[in-house]
């Protein structure tokens, strides 16, 4: 995840998109884009333990509850 430029996503504060009444297309990109990442993550993290492990994360809402 270093590698990929993601690990934010482990070591910083869980981040709830934002929500805003009129938001700007750029605050919906990042938002998407954000979201799209910690999915991803998500997945890697998956396929990544064993199978008695993942019991632990399954219904983990973020990578760095994962």
């Amino acid at each position: 995840m270093i590698g990929q430029d993601y690990w934010e996503f482990i070591t910083s504060d869980e981040k709830e998109p934002l929500f805003l009444e009129n938001p700007t297309q750029q605050q919906i990109q990042v938002n998407k884009t954000s979201h799209e990442k910690s999915r991803k993550i998500l997945y890697w993290l998956s396929m990544s333990v064993s199978n008695s492990m993942i019991v632990h994360i399954q219904d983990a809402k973020s990578p760095k509850q994962a």
